[in-house]
């Protein structure tokens, strides 16, 4: 066993290497030589047998850890993690811890209207701490990621609360090889518990709202239900086949559960005040999806795929059960090397028998020191805030931007319109986030940021309107010793 710097000029080439390093550089920073440090890499280099086993234990370690803990999705923009050292070979073997210590002004913690009586801003303090584990195996490749979290409240003692942030990527393409050299395998795997809602999930600056690297999340969409006690796990398995050198064929399932507990009260303040929702449900989403893909030219894509989606509801006693099946066709044109468009559309059958229009478009730039992705999708999605499906408009932009050596600018805007489908009460949500943090790099291991965060809800069911707003003044600061 040995401390060596990785060789990164070994990376295997990918169409979208440029994106995917200029997110990498986002999260960890530039690499500073003028403070005398490098990032050291823990690598073991096994022999073939040796890398067989200690791969199949690391994958039971994998297994255990995604099934005992959980994960909080959203502590502001403490970001103590960097993605995965991506070093081609077999017998790579890093661990890298990180932290981030961040205190903040929030002024809607219970994410609630004023109410007389409701302390609803406070300070609050939050540390993160996080150990990322990528194995490069004969086999297969691996990453785990596993993350506590907790928050403390200095005007709301009541609501301290420690949740987990954990996630698992499985890639056994080195497997599937072996009897189907075209084929290509992919398993992930998601668990969080945290009590926010889960609020929104954008696409990284530079990527396709599509990307593999991004959280895939069903339950992401904007819903911003009272603060309440959730647990959420999203397992995902892929598989794509090359039938020719410009034509493929994909299928993928996906099995999502969100479970909702108790509702934490206030210390000091009439309980009455955080009853638990009444109109929270739990859910259990499963997706199935086929399709393919035709490159038409150097620059031009076609895809089409079919989804079938079934979602059940239950609260108590009470259950249903909605089937969503939608067909789509869509196309990717690469505009310049920086600079690529997609568009897309179809149909939405929804039981029993609604139907609506799907539609999805992006830009997504990339530059040396810019990044950008501004997208726009029309979909039917499970609606856990009263059971049912919910059809959703949705525009986003995420951006990054180097200004300098060692700072960076990033923001991000969301705007979520949906509407119940069918029924005879009409309930229609709406949601605004927009947000930006500036970053600083004083080595390549330390790292500080201040960022800014403004969300505003509104619920319309029949004749009742529910709003609220919240405004979030963060700093933190983050090491990563990778």
């Amino acid at each position: 066993m040995s401390l060596r710097q990785p060789n990164k000029l070994n990376k295997p080439n990918r169409l979208n290497e440029q994106a995917r390093r200029s997110r990498r550089e986002r999260v960890r920073g530039p690499k500073f030589e003028v403070f005398g440090t490098s990032r050291l890499t823990l690598v073991s280099r096994f022999t073939p047998h040796v890398s067989r086993f200690a791969f199949s234990i690391l994958l039971v370690v994998l297994i255990l850890g995604i099934a005992g803990t959980a994960h909080a999705q959203y502590g502001g923009s403490c970001r103590a993690s960097a993605p995965p050292s991506r070093v081609s070979g077999t017998g790579f073997f890093e661990v890298v811890p990180s932290i981030c210590v961040a205190e903040r002004y929030d002024s809607n913690v219970f994410f609630r209207p004023a109410t007389p009586g409701l302390q609803r801003d406070d300070f609050v303090t939050t540390v993160n701490p996080m150990l990322r584990i990528n194995h490069n195996g004969e086999y297969a490749s691996a990453v785990l990621s596993l993350g506590g979290f907790g928050e403390t409240y200095i005007r709301n003692p009541g609501l301290n609360y420690i949740g987990t942030n954990d996630s698992l990527s499985l890639n056994l393409d080195n497997s599937i090889k072996r009897l189907l050299p075209n084929a290509s395998l992919r398993v992930t795997d998601t668990f969080r518990y945290t009590p926010l809602p889960p609020g929104f999930v954008n696409p990284i600056a530079g990527t396709s709202p599509a990307d593999p690297g991004n959280i895939q999340d069903v339950y992401a969409q904007g819903i911003m239900g009272f603060r309440t006690n959730n647990l959420s796990n999203i397992g995902t398995v892929s598989a794509s086949y090359a039938t020719t050198a410009l034509t493929s064929v994909n299928a993928s399932y996906s099995y999502a559960i969100l479970r909702f507990g108790s509702t934490p009260s206030t210390k000091g303040i009439d309980p009455n005040l955080t009853p638990a929702p009444t109109n929270l449900f739990n859910a259990t989403t499963q997706t199935g999806t086929v399709g393919g893909a035709a490159r038409l030219s150097e620059v031009d894509t076609v895809n089409v795929n079919y989804s079938h989606t079934q979602s059940e509801f239950q609260r108590g006693p009470t259950s249903s059960l909605f089937k969503i099946d939608s067909a789509t066709i869509g196309w990717s044109r690469t505009l310049t090397p920086g600079l690529r468009a997609e568009l897309g559309g179809g149909g939405i059958l929804i039981s029993p028998g609604l139907t609506t229009y799907a539609a999805n478009a992006a830009l997504i730039m990339n530059s040396a020191n810019n990044s950008a992705t501004i997208s726009y999708a029309r979909s039917a999605f499970p609606g856990f805030a009263g059971a049912g499906v919910l059809i959703g408009d949705r525009v986003s932009l995420s951006a990054t931007q180097r200004i300098a050596r060692q700072w960076q600018l990033s923001e991000s805007a969301t705007y979520v319109h949906s509407s119940r489908a069918g029924g005879l009460n009409v309930q229609k949500f709406d949601s605004y986030n927009a947000g930006g943090d500036i970053q600083y790099w004083m080595t390549d291991v330390w790292s500080t940021s201040l960022s800014y965060n403004y969300t505003k809800f509104t619920q319309d069911f029949g004749s009742v309107k529910t709003d609220f707003d919240r405004h979030v003044i963060m700093l933190s600061v983050a090491a990563s010793w990778g």
